[in-house]
């Protein structure tokens, strides 16, 4: 893919070519706007630098597009700066224009002069049109990623927040076992308390923006949630209260696993 300055200077050399001649000189003002840069050249080589900054920045993170969006505001106002540039200097072709139409012998006699100069007059437009293209082109890959990383987000936010309310709810049925360990009461409690964990730890895996591998925690908890009817899932009436503060203490050691991996923010990119 061509560079804009590239092209600049490609048109340039063919009206040389064309023509024998250099093209029209740039007014005195016209040569300064640009501050540091000087005429059509210096804005559009600044161009390029901002249009190769702006491919060569990743947008997989929200500092990322950020940095992008960045890039993406100076290419505009780098575009501004040469589209006001790119008038002025037209203005100086369409009067060098219309002083070879002056000379014309016969109406449709166009020289091979003018030819060139229209020439020119069209690549200046060609070269602001291909800029504006590529500031949308990048202007739309880090809009687009932006959107993706918002739903990425959601969605993550999402699941944080369902995650804590399985834990909580966890949390509470453990102390209501804790408060009356009886095989009744912990009976009453799994496996839902455990099951609304694991389904959650389950989802995470395609969770995007969790660090944390929920693998483990969810094998060493299914037991607790287990549909298979026994234990720990579920205690058998002759079970002792030895037995259930036993299963408990599994659980609870479980549920602090779990917690922590919702809670821990290092676990999240």
């Amino acid at each position: 893919m061509a560079t804009l300055s590239a092209m600049w200077k490609d048109a340039k050399k063919s009206f040389e070519s064309i023509t024998g001649k250099s093209k029209p000189k740039e007014s005195k003002g016209l040569a300064n706007a640009f501050g540091s840069h000087t005429g059509l050249s210096g804005s559009l080589e600044k161009f390029d630098k901002l249009d190769a900054a702006s491919v060569a920045t990743d947008n997989r993170s929200p500092a990322d597009c950020a940095k992008g969006q960045k890039i993406v505001k100076e290419m505009q106002s780098t575009l501004a700066s040469f589209a006001k540039a790119s008038t002025a200097y037209s203005g100086v072709l369409s009067k060098t224009i219309a002083g070879e139409i002056d000379k014309r012998t016969e109406l449709e006699a166009k020289t091979t002069y003018e030819r060139a100069l229209k020439m020119l007059t069209k690549s200046l437009t060609a070269i602001e049109d291909t800029a504006e293209a590529r500031i949308k082109a990048a202007q739309q890959r880090f809009d687009a990623a932006e959107k993706d990383l918002g739903m990425k987000q959601k969605m993550l936010n999402n699941w944080k927040k369902n995650m804590t309310g399985a834990v909580a709810r966890g949390i509470a049925g453990a102390a209501k076992v804790k408060a009356k360990p009886t095989v009744e009461v912990y009976n009453s409690i799994f496996p839902t308390a455990a099951r609304d964990i694991t389904m959650q730890l389950v989802f995470a895996k395609d969770i995007d923006g969790l660090l944390a591998d929920p693998t483990p925690i969810l094998k060493s908890m299914n037991p607790w949630a287990s549909q298979s009817g026994g234990a720990p899932a579920r205690l058998p009436t002759t079970a002792t209260e030895a037995d259930v503060k036993k299963y408990l203490a599994g659980f609870i050691a479980e549920l602090k696993k779990a917690d922590k991996l919702v809670s821990t923010k290092d676990a999240y990119s």
